[in-house]
């Protein structure tokens, strides 16, 4: 009876750490991805501010806008934390989606993505959904990104937070999805836990 009792804790253990942060998914050739080497933000003082409906793709010194279309109820994005966030990103010029992910995860501050999304998801609660306009000086500036991101391309995202890791447990599972070859791993040793628990 413990036995049994352990070994389903343990495959609920398995399925809940390894889905609670959910990692992007694969991109196909030549599609980029929001952990690309992000372009260099440029000076706070060297860009201006607006409104979400005054966004301008030909004001060079554009900065980021954004509206909330859900304020959400649960922890607050804030640097340092380990967040993970669900988005669709298309190109403000027609409106063409060039990636989209059912979560990602990674660390606020620690540039493992775009200016635009580290000033963009920091603020957020969890739940919450928020549309962010991104100009290139903010996201892959004038080189792009692969064949779907053209050279100087005002970007626009809609994310959604969907957690915010509240110990360095949960952090740890949400950047080791992150990595296929660490999945792999983890997946290995919860596995060998769960074949101990049964034959003995």
């Amino acid at each position: 009876m413990e036995r049994s009792i352990m070994t389903r804790f343990l495959l609920l253990l398995l399925f809940t750490t390894t889905s609670a942060f959910a990692p992007t998914r694969q991109h196909q050739h030549g599609q980029p991805s929001m952990l690309a080497k992000p372009q260099a933000a440029p000076s706070l003082l060297s860009l201006n501010s607006a409104s979400f409906d005054d966004y301008s793709q030909t004001e060079p010194t554009q900065w980021l806008a954004y509206q909330d279309t859900l304020v959400g109820t649960g922890d607050v994005a804030q640097e340092g934390k380990v967040v993970t966030v669900a988005y669709k990103g298309t190109l403000m010029s027609n409106g063409k989606k060039f990636d989209e992910g059912p979560g990602i995860s990674f660390r606020l501050g620690s540039r493992k993505v775009i200016p635009g999304w580290e000033q963009g998801i920091a603020g957020m609660k969890v739940g919450g959904k928020r549309v962010l306009k991104i100009p290139p000086q903010l996201a892959y500036g004038e080189r792009g990104a692969g064949a779907d991101i053209p050279p100087g391309a005002h970007l626009v995202f809609e994310c959604e937070l969907k957690g915010v890791a509240g110990s360095e447990l949960e952090e740890s599972f949400a950047e080791v999805s992150m990595n296929p070859l660490k999945i792999l791993a983890f997946v290995l040793v919860i596995s060998n836990f769960v074949y101990v628990a049964v034959h003995h």
